[in-house]
């Protein structure tokens, strides 16, 4: 305790932060006793108001109360971060003992601890809070915790927790981490009544976490209200004070962490906080107490005075563009939500952005026939060795050397693709080329495109866009796509550095985006008509809800952006995403063999949304050959 002590005084910066403190403990006391005062002139006008018979004794029990949380909350740290994630009901992480999500936290914590030359601070999780936030306490690295909420480990993937972890890493760097838990101990006086209002009021709801039902309940919640009611006065006065004080730094933190990590993932944290249906927001009786301490609001928006902009705000900040995007995507969309409705207009986003490639208009509809050579070529995938070592036309292996030549080559395939053996007598392509690879067997046109997008070399952008706007013109030519030839495309936009951003999304939003998904995997199918619909209604009903089942029942023969619908479903959760894949592999090609075109579909699937496809590559072989035999 003397430690702890002797690091808050010795501290230059706290000397505004205390006065601040001392400031609105003035407040606070000269408040409540005008209050008191009105009601004992009520009775007895001839007391005043500003000084009456009980304002020494009403003073110097509210100065006690508060002195004595204040020495409280000095010895409850006196072992630094620990003490607050034992104070909130936090659970240390081990790795022995860890599921996945927490190991991911506990090794990306060494791996940061070790790159900035710092002890790894101790990793807490509170068990019972789904917002997804983090804070971080104590007076040097080496008695420093990392809390996180329980929806931070469950909602956050690899990217997004390493922009969680860095802001705080950043903050005990900086001497922040230190700073907040020192305002934490000075502030506790205006906020103890408010916590002991709500832990009393929680005792008439719950006991360990469960609905209780007994004969005072509805006393425990009666006295935890009153005590909480005269405890806000305190808690607003210090969120005043709090927010004039601290509410410019979340911005400057924000920037600060960007340039420390040098990327945008703690722009992508805050886009999944945005999306997440319970955002940021901590349930805790401590909440008030450590709103300054987090990474985002652990209050409610509604509240007033918030610490830290609102997310909309500081995704603004930290990167217009992104903003901009996002506005003309939910604009597209048409989705009644008011998206970033108060932010500045789009003329205001900076001048240098790049705008994104768009696929070509009119938008083509969804291909209804699956696209495949003969059938003997479409019945089983060929082994992934032996299709890339497949021996190809030395005029093929020729254009491969090249870019100019790799080029003209993916031109062909999509060409051959779309319009099988018919190729347009005015197409821009080497006749050579197109008849050498029409003798090739059709299963090897894919490993070859995967090849010539390799060695397309890079271009400047403005040839990249006409390029992609090429090949997107061929695959829609027809007005209608598939979504092979449209993960293709996407496998060239990766290669020339224009495969845009995932931007998290929530499932409810996306869920027309997973039926056309769903649509457009089964248009690949090589099975009839009549089973297609009925293996539609299989996989939609483990998605949607029933009444979202007979809104999608019809198959629609609307425009589509196979681009667009692949982007919004790679910003799911990996669950959410894990369980689409799922059901349709079980759905699709449980009883079944799969064929080339269904494989290099699902392969590139796997790639487009996040996941690693060997493994799968390998289990469906070794289905295929089974069912084979």
């Amino acid at each position: 305790m003397r430690s702890v002590g002797y690091d808050f005084i010795k501290n230059k910066n706290m000397f505004w932060p205390v006065t601040m403190c001392m400031a609105a403990v003035f407040m606070t006391v000269a408040i409540i006793n005008v209050i008191v005062g009105l009601i004992v002139n009520y009775y007895d006008s001839t007391q005043s108001v500003y000084w009456h018979v009980l304002s020494p004794f009403l003073i110097a029990a509210v100065l006690l109360i508060m002195l004595i949380s204040v020495i409280y909350e000095f010895y409850t740290f006196r072992l630094g971060g620990y003490s607050l994630a034992k104070q909130l009901g936090a659970r240390r992480l081990s790795l022995i003992e860890s599921i996945p999500e927490e190991s991911l936290a506990l090794r990306m914590t060494e791996q940061l601890a070790d790159t900035f030359l710092i002890g790894t601070p101790a990793l807490y999780v509170l068990p019972d809070e789904v917002g997804v936030n983090a804070l971080t306490a104590g007076f040097n690295p080496k008695d420093t915790s990392i809390i996180l909420t329980w929806g931070a480990l469950q909602t956050l993937d690899e990217m997004e927790m390493y922009g969680l972890l860095s802001h705080e890493f950043n903050k005990i760097l900086s001497g922040e981490a230190a700073e907040n838990t020192r305002l934490k101990i000075l502030y506790s006086g205006l906020t103890t009544f408010s916590q002991w209002g709500s832990k009393i009021a929680k005792r008439g709801f719950y006991k360990n976490g469960q609905a209780r039902d007994n004969k005072f309940e509805t006393l425990f919640v009666a006295i935890g209200a009153v005590i909480w009611l005269i405890g806000s006065l305190g808690v607003l006065i210090s969120r005043f004070i709090k927010y004039i004080s601290l509410g410019s730094r979340t911005y400057r933190n924000d920037q600060k962490t960007k340039r420390l990590i040098q990327n945008d993932a703690n722009i992508q944290t805050l886009l999944r906080i945005y999306v997440h249906h319970s955002g940021s927001q901590i349930h805790s009786e401590y909440a008030e107490s450590i709103s300054h301490m987090c990474f985002a609001n652990a209050l409610s928006q509604q509240n007033w005075m918030n610490i830290h902009p609102s997310i909309e705000q500081r995704i603004f900040e930290l990167n217009p563009a992104l903003i901009q995007d996002l506005q003309l995507e939910n604009l597209k969309k048409l989705r009644n939500q008011p998206l970033f409705n108060l932010f500045r207009s789009l003329e205001e986003a900076s001048p240098d952005i790049t705008t994104p490639w768009n696929s070509p208009q009119p938008l083509p509809l969804l291909r209804l026939s699956p696209i495949s050579f003969a059938l003997k070529d479409a019945i089983k995938p060929l082994n992934p060795e032996i299709r890339d070592n497949w021996q190809r036309p030395e005029l093929i292996q020729r254009a491969l050397q090249t870019a100019t030549g790799s080029r003209e080559v993916m031109v062909a395939i999509l060409m051959i693709r779309q319009y099988r053996e018919f190729i347009p007598t005015e197409a821009e392509v080497s006749r050579a080329i197109v008849d050498a690879l029409l003798h090739l067997d059709g299963r090897v046109h894919i490993s070859i495109f995967h090849e010539a997008c390799k060695n397309i070399g890079s271009m400047p952008a403005t040839i990249s866009r006409q390029f992609l706007t090429k090949l997107a013109r061929i695959i829609q030519e027809d007005g209608e796509i598939g979504l092979l030839d449209a993960l293709l495309l996407e496998t060239v936009k990766h290669e020339l550095n224009l495969l845009p951003t995932h931007t998290p999304t929530s499932l409810e939003d996306v869920k027309p985006s997973i039926v056309r998904l769903i649509d457009a995997l089964l248009h690949v199918q090589q099975i009839n008509s009549d089973n297609q619909l009925e293996v539609r209604e299989k996989i939609l009903s483990r998605i949607l809800s029933k009444d979202e089942l007979e809104h999608y029942r019809d198959i629609s023969d609307e425009p589509i952006d196979l681009a667009e619908i692949l982007n919004d479903i790679a910003g799911l959760l990996l669950r959410e995403r894990l369980s689409i894949l799922g059901v349709a592999e079980i759905c699709l090609w449980n009883d079944r063999i799969i064929t080339q075109d269904e494989l290099d579909v699902l392969q590139l699937l796997y790639w487009r949304i996040g996941f690693e496809a060997e493994e799968m590559i390998e289990i469906m072989q070794k289905k295929n050959s089974l069912m084979i035999i």
